[in-house]
């Protein structure tokens, strides 16, 4: 199997005693956390990382999906960690964040580790989606020119507009129950982010209530934090922080 064909596949490994539970992005795929996923496998944990719904198939597919679709994605995959571990711990890529966030308001999750998670999205198209989405269902975007990265992409080179409206919703949502958050968080924000702007970072580390949280910023990254130049930093620092909480639940 080619290796972008892979990385559009879900990722399931069999662990110990803690479930990991990684959430892509936007248009993304499992091939974004696949590479972490693995690493995390090769440790012991037990991982699951779903594809959401609407994702991996077509950009009109996708405009038929919702924020509630994505959410039920993530939970079934959730539900399953839950009965086969101690506890579940969610690693959460841009709007993968927002879902671990909309998770841990409503089941028991150990703790989240939130990679470039949306408050303030920097594209100027994201805040016109709510007007435009009836005109023009699908917008061409630019494709990346990081050859690299390019390998663990399962996107689309256009955006679905609709679907966008259903995040700009979602993230209202999420952003208005931040302060019900008490689980253990880490925050990690990339400094060179194009789609997100890196405030909300701040503002997420700031309105949470969590006894223990974290902020890290990685210099060398952009949006694709979990396999850009920092990764192994980032990596390590989101070990560290489940490590933590192995030791206390």
């Amino acid at each position: 199997m080619q290796t972008r064909e892979r990385n559009r596949q879900a990722f399931s490994s069999k662990g110990g005693s803690t479930g990991i539970l990684m959430i892509h992005g936007f248009t993304g795929s499992p091939g974004e956390l696949r590479p972490f996923a693995e690493h995390l496998a090769k440790l012991g944990y037990r991982v699951e990382v779903p594809i959401l719904a609407g994702h991996c198939t077509t950009v009109h597919k996708m405009n038929e999906t919702t924020y509630q679709d994505w959410v039920q994605s993530a939970y079934d995959a959730y539900h399953l960690l839950a009965m086969q571990t101690e506890r579940v711990v969610c690693i959460g890529h841009s709007m993968g964040g927002l879902i671990a966030f909309y998770l841990a308001n409503r089941y028991h999750i150990a703790g989240i580790v939130s990679m470039c998670t949306p408050v303030f999205l920097s594209h100027y198209g994201a805040r016109l989606a709510p007007f435009i989405s009836w005109l023009y269902p699908v917008h061409r975007t630019a494709s990346s020119r990081n050859e690299e990265l390019l390998q663990y992409l399962g996107g689309y080179d256009e955006t679905p507009v609709r679907a966008l409206k259903s995040l700009n919703r979602f993230i209202r949502v999420v952003r208005d129950e931040l302060h019900e958050i008490h689980v253990p968080v880490l925050v990690q924000q990339a400094k060179k982010d194009l789609t997100v702007r890196p405030e909300s970072a701040q503002y997420i580390y700031d309105h949470i209530r969590s006894k223990h949280k974290e902020l890290k910023w990685y210099e060398h990254s952009g949006h694709m934090l979990p396999i850009d130049t920092d990764r192994k930093e980032v990596w390590a620092d989101a070990l560290s922080f489940i490590s933590q909480i192995e030791g206390v639940s």
